[in-house]
């Protein structure tokens, strides 16, 4: 037998065995049989390492994760998080590990800062946190980064005008600059929108299409202010993929729309290129609705045109941890990018 050693960039090895024949002794028959049966143990190899010379661009992650009702402190008929589920939050995100990280349902700013500081405390460091407070609501959205942030919006007083009346969203809108590396930038919208759970003072049907409406009107101005810009639009919409919700957040077809990343299950380090080239009849529900026993997909990253020529589905998941009821009704959701 004979080693051939192939270096990538210098740095590690991958060793190959080849067999060393005798043109002298073997005839051309018996070296094609060699041939033939090597062929199929080389290929995946060299596909391997065809593929990591193609990719040389940084990897960033982004995730969205309800973590349901994480509260330090009973309020507004919400009770305080037990500490079991809280630790299954902190192992759901330990092993997302995603550079920025996007929660709802927090209970107040502790609440956040509890999150990062059991994170930090298993080796994995969030520099940068946001909490945006929504006024008169028991829960709110929250943010933490690996990457510098440079601009934050809260947008708490926007409002909208049903029935003749007018009003505010559920929850805040949170808006960010994130600094990449390579000296860019990605701009992320996140929200939370009314629940389907009834309301005494208006539909809640209404009022989550005109959420959507409104959120979709602070997307169009950034997008059509700064049109090279890579963004992301994300968070728990509380509606199916195919409701009027996401058809106004999408926008119509044109260079405005946004994409679904529509990530399937998975787990780190698990590829799932080959279920996503299979089509749709993928596990990709990310909430489940006691109630009614149902499974649905409620939490979504959308993405610009710019941000989709990036995406890598295969390195993106919906997390299929195996307690993931323990820490909350929803399941996180990563997309990872590519930069070029």
């Amino acid at each position: 037998m004979r080693e051939t050693i192939i270096n990538r960039n210098g740095g590690s090895k991958y060793k190959l065995l080849l067999p060393l024949l005798n043109r002298t002794a073997a005839s051309d028959s018996l070296r094609i049989r060699y041939l033939e049966q090597w062929r199929f143990l080389l290929l995946p190899w060299l596909m391997l390492i065809a593929g990591v010379q193609a990719r040389g661009g940084e990897l960033v992650s982004i995730a969205t994760f309800n973590v349901e009702n994480y509260l330090l402190e009973s309020s507004g008929g919400r009770r305080i998080k037990s500490p079991a589920s809280r630790r299954m939050v902190w192992d759901s995100l330990f092993e997302l590990n995603a550079d920025v990280v996007f929660l709802q349902e927090l209970g107040s700013e502790q609440a956040l800062l509890n999150i990062r500081t059991n994170l930090h405390a298993r080796g994995i460091d969030y520099p940068q946190a946001v909490f945006s407070e929504t006024p008169a609501s028991p829960i709110h959205l929250g943010m933490l980064s690996k990457l510098p942030v440079s601009t934050v919006r809260h947008h708490t007083t926007n409002v909208f005008v049903l029935y003749g009346r007018a009003f505010r969203s559920s929850r805040a809108f949170m808006e960010l600059d994130i600094q990449l590396p390579k000296r860019t930038s990605l701009k992320v919208f996140a929200a939370h929108f009314k629940s389907k759970r009834p309301v005494h003072y208006a539909d809640q049907w209404d009022l989550r299409t005109r959420e959507a409406k409104m959120l979709r009107q602070l997307v169009e101005f950034r997008m059509e202010k700064h049109p090279e810009q890579l963004l992301a639009v994300l968070g728990d919409f509380n509606d199916d993929p195919s409701s009027e919700t996401l058809k106004f957040l999408k926008g119509a077809t044109g260079k405005w729309k946004l994409m679904d990343a529509r990530p399937v299950e998975g787990r780190p380090g698990f590829q799932t290129e080959a279920r996503v080239s299979s089509g749709k009849r993928q596990s990709v529900w990310t909430h489940f609705f006691d109630d009614d026993d149902l499974f649905s997909r409620v939490d979504f990253i959308l993405m610009n045109r710019n941000l989709s020529r990036i995406y890598r589905p295969d390195m993106s998941y919906v997390l299929d941890h195996p307690k993931w009821g323990e820490a909350s009704d929803h399941r996180p959701v990563l997309a990872t990018f590519e930069l070029p």
